[in-house]
């Protein structure tokens, strides 16, 4: 059992790595070719933080990004010691 939720958690971390590393790759994509890039990765990354901390925006949405700041966090500082 203990095996089975491990393969996942490594499945999940995988996943969660690869598409981090498209955004990345997306903004620089934008950055670079500005208005000719494929999807407006930028406006949408301000449209999500505007939501958690922009007008209108409540504590519940901020206690949110915090969360997933600290979950993004906690993922980074256990994979170094692994290695």
């Amino acid at each position: 059992m203990k095996n089975t939720i491990d393969l996942i958690k490594s499945f999940a971390g995988g996943i969660t790595s690869v598409l981090l590393s498209i955004i990345g790759l997306l903004v620089v994509a934008q950055v670079v070719f500005g208005a000719g890039a494929p999807i407006d990765i930028i406006s949408n990354l301000q449209q999500v933080v505007t939501g958690f901390v922009g007008e209108g925006a409540s504590l519940a949405g901020i206690i949110t990004l915090l969360l997933l700041v600290a979950l993004f966090q906690k993922g980074n500082c256990c994979d170094s010691g692994k290695k």
